[in-house]
């Protein structure tokens, strides 16, 4: 069985890191979500997990003291506690209050996992000094343990790569091309220098690797400003035929490049065992019977959104869902309810692909059916739509949702938020201009017989409500920023517009922040504004 993790932290941002790291890990289940350690205490009252990660510094109940309460009802729950920096004497407190380890901030997602694992199994407590480091080569052995399944694609070795490159050249930044002049991979995103065009073709015309003094200048253009020592490798395939190459701008560890040459010629070779599966795999005629049944169900999924929003007098309705895939893991909806009440829901599978269309299909027609069965109770349809998907799926994925009931003549609000990023409420009320509907329990399909808080609130005429998916928070620019919440509610606040101008205007913000950096999540947004 996977080890449950629970994560306490109050920065959102953190939170999106860590349960990514989670959820990166087949033996970690990632069971529920925390801002403090008063929540942190209800958590674990809720699903017992086996393992809390949790900040040290938090409002309301700092990890400290939650770690001696957690550990006082529930000495089964082992802790790991995070910190910004070492500092000697709270790592003390830690350890004194129960916890069985604290680390660094900086972790890695694969020493987090390691950590996790080594504190339930072997009970063994955790500090930065007892995480050995993993031998580069053998991480190296394992990507290729992972390229023995031919059904791997681009972006899945794109994904298997970046988790695994911070500990194979760490501090380094790396760049990858499939000739002549396909962008494959470049980790990170904020680099030292790129490679120059000229350095591209020069390096087709290599056969073996080749290390670059920043000193000597480039053997393609010995003008041209190097700020870095680096190693340029080719990519071949079996037989010598080149597929890409890579380039390595060596970190600023005072050494020479040369201690790389091995683990980079190792990469190398799985990164033309990868470029092969890829190329190959995208040349299959079953690809294009592939690409046509992922359009179909990219149509099936489309046809399960509104077809239009609601022509309301004293209301205005915009919705947008732009997938990262042919296929989506998001979904919203505005369900026409009895006496003039109308049910809003968004909602966003924990996964991608194929599988998290399913979901999404069964998620979203359970939510329709009992919002019509409850027509006032939110809550309710909740957790009757959390039991039917738990009885009728075993894909051990969940879905965070925030569902509401809107009354369209007094704008009374009553919701219920299952885990999901907290919609923005823009309010003419005096002393509130700014709301967030936060969580008021778990998400749906991670266990049985749960119950959601009923919260209300209340549009008034001028009102704004903004709903969305993390796709929009969690979009990133080139340097590997986040977009944030902080800067949809200035953009919202800013615009003060209609809402389907309020919705082109968050899109085109969200565009203009990424540049040219894919897109890797849905994003989703659902805006009600009432007018008067």
């Amino acid at each position: 069985m996977p080890v449950r993790v629970a994560i306490v932290d109050d920065q959102p941002i953190i939170r999106s890191g860590l349960s990514a790291f989670i959820r990166s890990s087949d033996e970690l289940l990632l069971v529920g979500e925390a801002a403090d350690g008063e929540e942190a205490l209800q958590l674990c009252e809720l699903v017992k997990p086996d393992v809390v990660v949790m900040d040290i510094k938090m409002p309301v109940m700092d990890g400290i003291a939650a770690s001696r309460t957690i550990r006082q009802l529930w000495p089964e729950i082992q802790i790991v506690l995070l910190s910004s920096f070492v500092e000697k004497g709270l790592a003390q407190s830690a350890l004194e209050a129960g916890a069985s380890g604290y680390l660094i901030k900086d972790i890695t997602a694969e020493e987090l996992i390691a950590a996790i694992y080594k504190i339930h199994q072997e009970r063994q407590v955790i500090t930065p000094k007892t995480l050995a480091s993993q031998d580069p080569l053998e991480v190296i052995e394992q990507v290729g343990q992972t390229l023995s399944s031919e059904q791997i694609d681009a972006s899945r070795f794109v994904g298997l790569l970046r988790r695994h490159l911070p500990t194979i050249l760490p501090g380094c930044q790396i760049e990858v091309r499939i000739f002549p002049n396909r962008e494959f991979l470049t980790f990170p995103a904020e680099g030292l220098q790129r490679l120059s065009p000229s350095g591209w073709t020069w390096l087709q015309g290599q056969t073996s690797l080749r290390v670059v003094h920043c000193s000597n200048g480039f053997p393609w253009a010995l003008d041209e400003p190097c700020e870095s020592d680096l190693i340029l490798a080719p990519v071949l395939a079996e037989g010598g035929r080149l597929l890409g190459g890579m380039a390595v701008w060596n970190a600023d560890t005072g050494e020479e490049p040369g201690y790389l040459l091995p683990v980079v010629e190792a990469l190398s070779q799985q990164l033309a065992r990868g470029m092969s599966l890829v190329l190959g795999h995208a040349n299959r005629p079953v690809q294009q019977s592939l690409a046509q049944q992922l359009a179909a169900a990219a149509k099936i999924q489309s046809d399960l959104l509104p077809a239009r929003m609601p022509n309301l007098p004293e209301w205005e309705f915009a919705a947008r869902l732009e997938p990262a895939l042919e296929t989506s893991g998001d979904f919203y909806d505005v369900i026409a309810l009895s006496n003039n009440h109308w049910g809003l829901v968004i909602a966003d599978v924990s996964d991608k692909g194929m599988g998290a269309a399913l979901f999404m299909a069964l998620s979203s027609t359970l939510i329709r059916t009992y919002a019509k069965q409850y027509p006032t109770l939110p809550a309710l349809s909740i957790s009757t739509v959390n039991e039917r998907i738990l009885s009728d799926s075993r894909s051990g994925m969940f879905v965070t949702a925030f569902y509401a009931v809107l009354e369209q003549n007094t704008g009374r609000l009553r919701y219920v938020n299952a885990g999901h990023n907290p919609p923005i409420l823009i309010s003419n009320k005096k002393g509130k201009e700014v709301d967030r509907l936060q969580s008021t329990g778990m998400a749906l399909g991670v266990m049985g017989e749960m119950i959601w808080k009923q919260k209300v609130a209340r549009l008034l005429p001028g009102d704004l409500l903004v709903m969305y998916t993390d796709g929009v928070t969690d979009a990133q620019d080139s340097h590997g920023q986040f977009y944030g919440e902080q800067r949809l509610l200035q953009v919202i606040r800013r615009c003060n517009c209609p809402a389907q101008e309020t919705l082109e205007v968050i899109l085109e913000d969200v565009d203009h922040f990424t540049g040219s950096t894919p897109q890797s999540d849905d994003i989703t947004l659902l805006v009600i504004r009432r007018t008067r």
